[in-house]
């Protein structure tokens, strides 16, 4: 015999922010990744050169433009999956710290786009699908930007560099996934991590701001409603024409123009919910204005909508001064200051993705370029995989990788540094 319980919603004092409809999101809250026996010590990369902190784990590199700038392709230490593998970015050997594809010359992000493609293109040959089981195989590549939080953790955290995660999970990684609303999460520090609550606002607010820029070509403004039965992300999204997209000059350049946007945004918002544009030092949070004084900066800002504007108004009667004291406790236990502390900066994830290749597709399935802001969440992305919207992957507690996927593992990236070779036979290094 059993008694029946009633489930007490989970306490979130940024509830407010999420629509209705989100509590019914499909989500996976765990999602188990194999991983390595031996990793390196799990610490931010604080090395003076990218080399010294990623050593033997970087596999190839390719020179990338002018003046020392190059391109590391890097065995992940902690994978999101068996077949993965890092880009990251080294300006001027290593002498500036480029976190944002505004930051680095375009020749770089040209680039490290072809890479991407190329990455693309090897998934989905036939040969490699055969090879390595990727039929129905789910495909992501992104990159996380947070430049200014180094007091908790936030999706740049372990290296401000700019790096680019290739991602691909055989349907065997996740056809056993439990998926479940999101309204059922009840830890509050998962569900964050899963939708940000700024998430649908931003998405909102990111499309008035770019209102009035022109999209490149075959590019056009998507809604979640066209990705519900696909699984699709939360977040500002664009359709693309195809994969083929990231080799056009025209896709780097959209990007620098998102960043900028959203940067420009997020600066205004910045100093009408306080009064300066700037970041403030670490384990400190610059002061609220009050909530009419905000109210009345945000009807300066021509640009924004009224449902974004509405939003905005909410955040801030949410949002309250953090105590000198609180900040202490906070200072001595990160997952205190997670589940309290505002990222101190701009914090999002851009990447690309489309729903896993299957017959069900009429020739190429649709790709879409996807920004995700974060106020709250404690990783750079959970990838939308399984059919599920997000989904935290959990590479520090799931199953040692097998001798076997070990050498698929090795041999999948040894097939696309090949690619890469034959493509490109002249950026060897």
């Amino acid at each position: 015999m059993t008694t029946a319980t009633t489930r007490r919603p989970i306490a979130d004092r940024f509830g407010p922010l999420y629509p209705a409809s989100a509590m019914r999101l499909p989500v996976i809250p765990s999602l188990p990744m194999p991983r390595l026996a031996a990793p390196p010590p799990d610490v931010p990369n604080l090395s003076p050169h990218y080399r010294d902190h990623y050593g033997p784990n970087i596999l190839r590199e390719y020179p990338a433009g002018e003046a020392g700038d190059r391109i590391a392709v890097i065995d992940k230490a902690f994978p999101h999956s068996v077949y993965d593998m890092m880009l990251l970015a080294t300006v001027g050997d290593d002498k500036v710290i480029a976190s944002s594809v505004s930051d680095v010359p375009e020749a770089m992000l040209r680039a490290l786009l072809t890479f991407c493609g190329q990455f693309v293109r090897y998934v989905h040959a036939c040969s490699t699908r055969h090879r390595f089981g990727l039929d129905g195989a789910q495909l992501t590549i992104g990159t996380n930007y947070d430049p200014s939080t180094t007091d908790r953790d936030n999706g740049q955290w372990w290296d401000k560099r700019m790096h680019w995660h290739l991602n691909c999970w055989p349907a065997t990684a996740y056809r056993d996934a439990s998926i479940v609303p999101l309204g059922d999460v009840n830890d509050v520090n998962r569900r964050r991590a899963l939708v940000d609550p700024i998430a649908h606002l931003a998405a909102q607010v990111m499309r008035d701001a770019i209102r009035t820029q022109p999209l490149p070509a075959g590019c056009r403004l998507a809604g979640d409603a066209g990705l519900s039965s696909a699984g699709g992300p939360v977040g500002f999204k664009i359709a693309l024409p195809d994969w083929d997209f990231l080799a056009d000059t025209a896709c780097a350049r959209f990007l620098v123009d998102l960043h900028d946007v959203a940067a420009a945004a997020y600066a205004q918002l910045r100093e009408c919910f306080t009064g300066s544009p700037s970041a403030s030092p670490p384990w400190t949070r610059p002061g609220l204005l009050p909530p009419c004084q905000v109210a009345a900066n945000l009807d300066e800002l021509t640009w924004i909508s009224e449902p974004g504007r509405r939003g905005l108004v909410i955040l801030r009667s949410l949002l309250r001064d953090v105590t000198a004291h609180e900040m202490d406790l906070m200072r001595a236990d990160m997952d205190l200051a997670n589940r309290c502390l505002t990222l101190a900066g701009l914090d999002y994830h851009l990447g690309f993705w489309s729903p896993p290749q299957s017959s069900s597709w009429r020739g190429h399935p649709p790709v879409y370029l996807v920004m995700q802001f974060k106020l709250f969440s404690a990783v750079g992305s959970s990838p939308a995989i399984g059919g599920g919207v997000a989904s935290i992957l959990d590479r520090f507690r799931g199953p040692i990788m097998s001798a076997q996927q070990t050498r698929l593992r090795r041999q999948f990236q040894d097939g696309f540094l090949a690619v890469l070779e034959r493509e490109a036979p002249e950026a060897a290094a």
